[in-house]
């Protein structure tokens, strides 16, 4: 399972779950889409006051759980903890169950603060697309999964959002955080693609994305069966539509490792049913 896709659409039913989700996932080395629909969805509040310490346990859980405790505080005008990081294991040390050297608090302290001065300036403001990619730019660029692998996103917008076309163009926020994410709009066939190919000539982005054909089409080149209506993003490649908190799950035979084709359709075969069963476990 190494890439996945979590929608916002839900976030005023599901709250923090998509960034907590996203995080988690990208912790794991597995490459996370996204999309902005839970764009005004949310009015942000002034987070209560208490004297509530959260002291961060040195794992992943507990990184994605100060993430949590953030968001919702600013999302449901819960309180905002004091956050103690002194029990997270210092930069350069091995991880030995994941693998890798240790990141150390600094890149979490960072990303805690700059979710923190996002949201103080927006109190009172509903949610915007941008706060939305903002947010997992911000996670994205705290995750370094142990050092094996860079997190990898993208960001999918509407073809009428003109402040997520352009986000890009902010070449501060670009420097600080927003390369952390590639990002695409939801196109239709047939629109006037004008606006975006003038973006297009200025940066590489956005990407195009035609999300009727991935739920109207198995095989392009045979007729739409509409087998996969629910599909509502991609991961980050865009080779693999998914459903929200759907994972992709890919195999790799060795032909050359074969004596005869016959020996490597059982390998395919019991590939298959291995990845497939993957698939049915609880994520």
């Amino acid at each position: 399972n190494n890439c996945g896709f979590a929608s916002t659409e839900d976030i005023d039913i599901k709250g923090t779950i998509p960034f907590e989700w996203t995080m988690d996932a990208l912790m794991l080395g597995v490459g996370v889409g996204f999309d902005t629909k839970g764009a005004g969805k949310i009015i942000i509040k002034k987070p209560k006051e208490d004297d509530f310490l959260f002291r961060i346990p040195d794992s992943r859980e507990g990184w994605v759980e100060a993430l949590k405790y953030t968001l919702e505080a600013y999302f449901f005008e819960k309180t905002l903890p004091k956050l103690d990081y002194s029990l997270i294991r210092p930069a350069g040390e091995l991880i030995r169950g994941f693998g890798g050297i240790a990141s150390g608090p600094e890149p979490l302290e960072k990303m805690i603060e700059n979710i923190k001065d996002l949201l103080d300036q927006r109190i009172g403001d509903r949610l915007r697309s941008i706060d939305i990619v903002d947010i997992m730019n911000f996670i994205g660029k705290c995750v370094v999964a142990g050092n094996v692998r860079r997190s990898a996103e993208i960001a999918l917008g509407d073809i009428n959002d003109t402040e997520f076309i352009t986000m890009k163009q902010d070449k501060e926020k670009l420097t600080s955080h927003r390369w952390a994410s590639n990002n695409s709009i939801f196109a239709k066939i047939g629109m006037d693609y004008s606006f975006v190919a003038e973006q297009i000539a200025k940066n590489g982005e956005p990407g195009v994305l035609w999300l009727e054909n991935s739920r109207d089409y198995s095989r392009m080149a045979e007729p739409p069966d509409y087998k996969d209506k629910k599909v509502a993003g991609v991961n980050p490649c865009g080779e693999q539509s998914l459903e929200s908190y759907e994972l992709c799950c890919l195999v790799e035979s060795f032909p050359s490792n074969h004596e005869s084709y016959e020996e490597f359709q059982d390998t395919l075969k019991y590939a298959y049913l291995y990845a497939k069963s993957v698939t049915l476990l609880n994520t």
